[in-house]
């Protein structure tokens, strides 16, 4: 389709809106339309009237012979599968919805409710007034000092986010993979990951400093800094406020972790060299003109790890920072030594594990690819979350 054959089609839309002024049965949709000069903009609960209106209009138009299912309908009108969603504001009237891209020269011109004004989008913008987030119990939206606070009401007492923290929120669901899978609604727009964020804070509960689990260097030397946990999504709090939010899974756990041995102390580290530039590795050790990385998914695997290991010589004795947990995982590393695939074949394929060479510490695997960088490392002695019982 040529671009003038779909500026003509898309200009039809205007004989659209003279049906719906037309039609009594579209009138109850009025005050959730308006006529802008970029197109028409619907409410988000009015985009199935408006998609009905749309089918019936078309089939007179053409006299019975084009009929497209609602599914395609929509895709035509709003150019898309998932159009992107915006803020229609009009005083103390706030709409949420999605617009149908046509050019409108006078938007006054149909009779029907116009908009002169700009939307916002609701991608990167969050409304105190949005539908959505009124209808969320014990949840205020208020204007502080510092810009919009929300004050989520959780098991007998309220905590403070203000919205930086829902907006680095949102930017750290964009590459949880649980997020994508479970609530990718979430990952549309900031009422969106705002309305995760209120339900993990409160299925969070609270964890006790003796309990063996990774920390920012911060909390661990805090005295006022708490920690709650939702699933794998971490909180830190101080005094009724919202500090952070960390994900203890995937790339996000890589992330946090490298962050964390960028401000540990030198001393922490020993012969190991950081690369925080690189996408995958973490870093390499350098001995005798050789040089061997190490992948960040290994570290991050380790840390997982020895945060479920049961065995009291192996785990620490409460929160512990990305820099202790580097110390012992360089450590076993170092004096690992080579094993034969045979004698660790079981725990390596139980854990998905693919590599040309092996080391054994104890119960823990570190493996090797072809370029000698270590890229995994499991502890065979210790049952991850969907991993069935067996022999390791």
């Amino acid at each position: 389709m040529t671009e003038q054959v779909r500026a003509e089609e898309r200009a039809q839309l205007t004989s659209f809106l003279g049906y719906v002024k037309r039609s009594k049965g579209a009138q109850e949709m009025l005050p959730s339309l308006r006529v802008l000069s970029r197109g028409i903009f619907v409410d988000e609960r009015a985009v199935s009237a408006l998609i009905e209106h749309y089918q019936v209009w078309l089939e007179q138009e053409s006299h019975g012979e084009v009929h497209k299912s609602p599914e395609k309908s929509f895709q035509w009108l709003f150019e898309g599968k998932d159009p992107p969603k915006h803020y229609l504001v009009e005083g103390k009237t706030v709409l949420v919805g999605f617009v149908v891209p046509v050019l409108i020269t006078n938007p006054q011109q149909f009779g029907l409710p116009y908009y002169l004004g700009s939307l916002l989008s609701a991608e990167n913008y969050l409304h105190p007034a949005d539908p959505s987030l009124c209808k969320i119990s014990k949840l205020e939206m208020r204007q502080g000092k510092g810009g919009l606070e929300c004050h989520i009401s959780t098991r007998g007492s309220t905590l403070v986010v203000h919205e930086k923290v829902v907006r680095d929120f949102s930017a750290l669901i964009r590459d949880s993979r649980f997020v994508e899978r479970r609530y990718p609604e979430a990952l549309r727009t900031l009422a969106g990951g705002l309305k995760l964020l209120v339900s993990l804070i409160r299925r969070a509960r609270r964890i006790p400093r003796t309990f063996p689990i990774v920390v920012p260097y911060d909390v661990r030397s805090s005295k006022t800094k708490n920690v709650r946990m939702a699933g794998k999504f971490m909180f830190i709090e101080e005094r009724g406020l919202l500090l952070r939010t960390i994900e203890l899974s995937g790339r996000n756990l890589s992330g946090f972790l490298r962050a964390e041995l960028l401000r540990a102390p030198r001393d922490k580290l020993g012969s190991f060299k950081l690369t925080p530039k690189h996408r995958d590795l973490m870093g390499f050790y350098e001995a005798f003109g050789k040089r061997r990385s190490v992948h960040a998914r290994a570290f991050a695997e380790f840390e997982e790890g020895v945060r479920r290991t049961r065995d009291s010589r192996e785990r620490f004795q409460g929160f512990f920072t990305a820099a202790e947990c580097f110390e012992k995982f360089s450590q076993w590393y170092q004096l690992s030594q080579p094993i034969d695939f045979h004698k660790i074949k079981s725990s390596v394929e139980r854990f998905g594990v693919q590599g040309e060479r092996y080391q054994l510490y104890g119960g823990w695997i570190f493996a090797f690819d072809r370029s000698q960088t270590l890229v995994r490392c499991v502890g065979r002695h210790i049952r991850m979350p969907g991993h069935r019982r067996g022999a390791a």
